[in-house]
């Protein structure tokens, strides 16, 4: 049984993710702030990606040795506004999450993902690739620094055997997308997409299990676009 650990695993896509490969036979960590009310077949343990004892203290857990594979998962975004109101707190608050404590995560885990040669995953988004249309420059930036560390880690640890990829997602359908907006918006959106739907969770699920797999053998330092046909690269 394969043991995978997901960072930012309490909600959104983490959470998802984790519940769907718990059903398949992998041995699931959730990890995040807050327990999610339902586990299924999955395990939960506390972590707080702003404060690096936490996540010390979190790979030191007998628990959840040995790990195969971890996905980050962890993320925030705020208001999308003008840069001649840009707030510093803001900026900070955003980056500590989605990128120091990706690099955070990833120093701590280093050492357990080289005794299995495991894999590595960076749920990433759209706004790397391109702008965010509904978070701020602070979203934006702290997603392309994402990009820019797997690229690094792909190099820096090909000689351990640990191969590190990302996800960039479009936006997904979640309760918390439909408490956000309104139907007249997801409908305007849903227009905008070649594929005429916004995504939801089930679309992503092959591909980060095959990139967290066994089964990945050869792929690292890539990044797989998943966003209906919105942003094309090649």
């Amino acid at each position: 049984m394969e043991n995978v650990v997901i960072i930012g695993g309490t909600s959104g896509l983490g959470y998802s993710t984790g519940l769907n490969l718990a059903e398949k036979g992998y041995k699931v960590t959730l990890a995040g702030r807050n327990k999610p009310k339902k586990l299924g077949k999955a395990f939960y343990r506390s972590i707080d990606v702003t404060d690096e004892l936490s996540i010390k203290d979190f790979f030191l857990s007998k628990e959840i040795k040995p790990i195969h594979s971890i996905i980050y998962s962890a993320g925030v975004s705020a208001k999308r506004i003008s840069i001649n109101k840009f707030n510093t707190q803001n900026y900070l608050d955003v980056l500590n999450v989605n990128l120091l404590g990706a690099l955070l995560t990833f120093k701590h885990a280093y050492k357990h993902l080289k005794k299995t040669q495991g894999r590595a995953l960076v749920i990433n988004s759209i706004a790397s690739r391109s702008f965010s249309k509904y978070s701020g420059i602070e979203y934006t930036i702290s997603k392309s620094g994402l990009s820019g560390a797997v690229r690094h880690l792909a190099m820096e640890w090909s000689e351990d055997g640990i191969l590190i990829n990302s996800i960039f997602p479009s936006m997904i359908d979640t309760p918390m997308l439909r408490k956000a907006l309104s139907e007249e918006q997801l409908g305007s959106i849903e227009k905008d997409i070649p594929l005429q739907r916004i995504a939801n969770s089930a679309d992503m699920f092959g591909i980060i299990e095959f990139l967290i797999s066994s089964q990945n053998t050869y792929l690292t330092g890539a990044g797989i676009d998943i966003n209906g046909g919105q942003h094309l690269t090649g």
